[in-house]
């Protein structure tokens, strides 16, 4: 049998209709997905959507364009490095 539920102050509620009998032995798998959601900040959020922003300009920007990506990867290593 497989149920879903989720944890509410270490207690597993499962979804309705789902009845177990007392005593009943379970296997408990975390969904990953669920569990990166709740691990990541808002700030983090905010700073992913921001980073996607601006890859799809820069890509916007490089469209028409025929580019060396050697040469972007030491672009942005030199960018990293003028930051530290």
């Amino acid at each position: 049998m497989r149920c879903r539920g989720i944890v509410k102050g270490n207690v597993i509620l499962l979804e309705e209709g789902v009845h177990l009998p007392e005593g009943a032995q379970v296997t408990v798998t975390v969904d990953q997905q669920d569990q990166m959601e709740e691990d990541v900040t808002v700030e983090e959020l905010e700073q992913r959507r921001a980073l996607i922003t601006r890859m799809k300009t820069f890509g916007e920007r490089l469209k028409e364009q025929h580019v060396n990506l050697a040469d972007l990867i030491l672009e942005g290593r030199e960018e990293l490095e003028e930051r530290a």
